[in-house]
């Protein structure tokens, strides 16, 4: 089974690697030409409305419509995250950071060791960013090879409309739309609460996890749980969400992402040899 085979349907499957054989991974790693991607997500809570693995969903499905469009190979998910900071609310399942990246290290290798040398780490949450960043930088250290870490949520975006409150972000306006697109049984819209963060972390404090793009400009981060800063674990009015928007999102972020995918592909990435 190829990613392309002239004449022949190609099935949406076709580039997820747990439905090949090892034959089909070698000739897989020749048409994607080594890219393949790694998607991370959490299972955490998103406040008492979303369900607990929505940044997992969000990601494997951005990722396998940019994989089927970018003719690259998609692996298993891993589903868990560096969620420590969400734990005052249950069903939060967290993953160190140091076995995060330990995990994350030894799959990555096993793709270099067949061939993949373009792997992607598609990482859907904020909790991950500084662990794979670290891990892409010393895998390419020791090994010279391109390691990616793409933020799915950094990949593009769209306006958002004026009446949305600044402290939108975690659990609200976006995440929520997204998952009325996805998942609408799975969205408890009589659970809809406006949560605004309850901190003051003067005008040098950025909070993390970061409850919008206004709390996270200052300069001195002070780490807190997300219940030191609000009671019901989002941030923002999921009232405002619509199905709409959330298509419109995953169809944006995938399109930058079929974009980043084909340029790798084609190794439009340059870098200098010493």
């Amino acid at each position: 089974m190829s990613i392309v085979q002239e004449g022949k349907m190609v099935l949406e499957n076709e580039v997820r690697i747990e439905h090949m054989t090892w034959r089909d991974v070698k000739e897989a790693v020749k048409e994607a030409n080594g890219v393949a991607l790694l998607p991370v997500g959490a299972v955490e809570e998103h406040g008492p409305h979303l369900p607990l693995g929505t940044d997992s969903l969000e990601t494997i499905e951005i990722g396998i419509r940019a994989a089927r469009e970018a003719q690259v190979v998609i692996c298993p998910p891993i589903w868990y995250g560096n969620s420590r900071g969400f734990m005052d609310f249950p069903g939060t399942l967290t993953v160190g950071p140091d076995a995060l990246k330990a995990f994350a290290k030894d799959i990555l290798h096993s793709l270099l060791a067949h061939g993949f040398d373009k792997p992607v780490i598609l990482d859907g949450h904020g909790g991950n960013y500084g662990v794979f960043d670290l891990l892409a930088e010393e895998i390419h250290l020791e090994r010279k090879v391109l390691v990616c870490h793409v933020r799915a949520w950094d990949m593009a975006t769209l306006p958002k409309p004026a009446e949305i409150p600044a402290y939108d972000g975690h659990g609200g306006y976006s995440e929520t739309s997204v998952m009325m697109y996805l998942c609408p049984d799975d969205v408890h819209r009589t659970e809809f609460t406006d949560s605004r963060p309850e901190i003051d972390l003067t005008r040098y404090g950025a909070g993390f996890p970061a409850p919008s793009s206004m709390m996270a400009r200052g300069a001195a981060v002070i780490p807190l749980s997300m219940g030191e800063m609000v009671a019901h674990g989002h941030h923002g009015d999921p009232s405002l969400a619509t199905p709409e928007r959330g298509q419109a999102l995953i169809e944006a972020k995938t399109s930058a992402l079929v974009e980043f995918l084909k340029a790798l592909k084609a190794n439009q990435i340059v870098r200098r040899r010493r």
